[in-house]
């Protein structure tokens, strides 16, 4: 296990969408708790492309700080 900050592993992609998949596994929950907390108000998609939302990941790494102070 190394000590790499979050910003040098994900700071190229702090601009990047993430899919409800990827945004889950970024979380660290399963689907069915990730949709949750879409249907919770918890997590709002900042954009979709058809019926598929996406997560910016600044605001992914938010919550879950939130999630886990």
């Amino acid at each position: 296990m190394t000590d790499t900050s979050h910003e040098e592993l994900f700071g190229d992609l702090k601009e990047a969408y993430f899919t409800a998949s990827e945004a889950a596994d970024y979380l660290e929950v399963s689907m069915a708790t990730f949709r949750r907390y879409l249907r919770d108000g918890k997590l709002i998609a900042s954009t979709r492309v058809g019926n598929n939302p996406l997560f910016l990941l600044d605001d992914l790494r938010q919550f879950k700080q939130a999630m886990n102070p």
